[in-house]
């Protein structure tokens, strides 16, 4: 497990170093061709769905990503979803959004265009940046679970505070922007400044529980208070955007509860070999 921690580092850090306001307004703007091909009325159902709460000017441009069709297309799109399969219409959002995250398309740029994939594509990546995260914070555990692996994996000093509040403050960008919000950091100050509080109060106490556990049992503790903090930052964020009110402390303590609960059921499964 220690190996395979080690080489998921490398993956880990190109992927965060890389990271930038500038890549995120680029992700939001990719442009993408979806193709909904069926019956009329099967048709017309899944593009209300896509576009549920959408204002006339972002109808026009969805319009222009996503064509309808009541026969096989020969375009080339990048992806053809047969509506008439669907049980229900809302079925074409997990369908979509799974097409592109396993094709790695940024999914920002569908939250923008179709308003109805929104609340699924901020999850998706809330729940990719906390993966990520705990990976980091379980790998920079390692030397103080194994003292003599300081000296064979020092990227693992660099793979902490600073590099997982880094990927909190993106995720927070990523979130704003699929909710319409210009990814920019200057407009996005307050919000952010938020997560950099909250950093400092998830590290102390991810500090304090691996001291308190012996073995690798500290490593996945760590993992876990990772994992729930940035849940929790991000979930909070799109509570922000979605009602244009910050969470109350009590929503707040409700939230971090719940993702704790999901820590530990992710945690069975770092926990095997």
């Amino acid at each position: 497990m220690i190996r395979q921690r080690l080489n998921q580092l490398t993956h880990w850090w190109n992927i965060a170093k890389e990271l930038s306001p500038k890549q995120v307004e680029r992700e939001l703007l990719t442009p993408f061709r979806i193709a909904l091909v069926g019956q009329p009325d099967r048709v017309e159902a899944v593009w209300r769905v896509l576009t549920a709460g959408a204002s006339p000017t972002q109808l026009q441009t969805a319009a222009e990503y996503v064509k309808r069709y009541n026969a096989p297309v020969s375009e080339e799109f990048d992806f053809v979803l047969g509506c008439d399969a669907l049980e229900v219409p809302q079925d074409a959002i997990e369908a979509i959004v799974d097409h592109f995250q396993k094709h790695e398309f940024p999914l920002i740029a569908l939250a923008r265009v179709l308003p109805g994939t929104r609340e699924l594509v901020v999850n998706r990546i809330i729940e990719d940046v906390a993966s990520l995260n705990a990976g980091l914070a379980m790998v920079s555990a390692l030397p103080s679970v194994f003292p003599l692996l300081g000296l064979l994996a020092p990227p693992a000093a660099v793979a902490d505070m600073v590099l997982l509040t880094k990927n909190q403050l993106l995720m927070v960008l990523r979130v704003a922007a699929a909710f319409g919000k210009a990814p920019d950091w200057k407009q996005r100050l307050p919000e952010l400044a938020t997560v950099l509080g909250a950093a400092f109060g998830w590290r102390a106490v991810a500090r304090q529980l691996v001291g308190l556990v012996p073995g690798g049992v500290g490593m996945v503790v760590k993992g876990m208070v990772a994992y729930a903090g940035t849940l929790t930052v991000g979930r909070a964020a799109a509570w922000f955007y979605a009602t244009g009110k910050s969470p109350s402390q009590a929503e707040r303590e409700r939230l971090y509860r719940q993702a704790w609960e999901e820590a530990r059921e992710k945690s069975q499964q770092w926990n095997k070999p």
